[in-house]
């Protein structure tokens, strides 16, 4: 059981796709309204002024987005994971749990979602880690994780920096050592 906290930070290469992905969207969205517009102009339609103004929309939201990715990657300042004396903090933006208490944790397991083999950490109530979650967001992808591998509390070793051994390990010290009735990582 360690006595110190361990933080993993993001992947650089999983926030250069974030990076790639909402700049594809910004082109993609700019391209639609300039399109919207053309045919706003020449036939007035009110469809062309929705396309229009859902495209500027999409615009303005993926550039936004799409800095905060840059600013992540330029300034790693924060962990997306902490394993603490108290539990494990996943502070993946709007898909991490947040805080799990060891004394909630029964177990983890190596799993598949999405053709991607993740860490499942497996809680006493999993709808009540859905049911304190802040988001909108966050809360439907717990849910679908609970529908999907059967925990809420799924961490992407894609989306952190460090061998998903290296993530295992500092899991298998913690959950050892707190965690009443725990199974041993897989």
């Amino acid at each position: 059981m360690p006595d110190e906290s361990v933080d993993f930070y993001p992947s650089r290469a999983h926030v250069l796709t974030l990076i790639l992905t909402t700049l594809a969207l910004v082109v993609l969205c700019a391209v639609a309204a300039r399109l919207g517009f053309d045919v706003a102009q020449t036939s007035g339609s009110p469809a062309a002024l929705v396309v229009v103004s859902m495209s500027a929309i999409g615009v303005l939201v993926f550039t936004g987005l799409g800095l905060l990715v840059v600013r992540r990657l330029l300034l790693p300042t924060w962990p997306v994971l902490t394993l603490d004396g108290d539990g494990l903090t996943d502070w993946l933006p709007n898909l991490g749990v947040e805080q799990v208490l060891w004394s909630e944790v029964t177990g983890v397991r190596t799993a598949r979602l999405a053709f991607r083999q993740v860490l499942a950490v497996d809680v006493t109530d999993p709808r009540a880690v859905v049911a304190r979650q802040r988001t909108f967001v966050r809360r439907i992808a717990a849910s679908a994780h609970i529908a999907l591998v059967g925990t809420p509390v799924v961490l992407k070793p894609g989306s952190i920096a460090g061998r998903p051994e290296e993530i295992t390990a500092a899991l298998g010290e913690f959950v050892a050592g707190r965690a009443p009735h725990a199974e041993p990582v897989a």
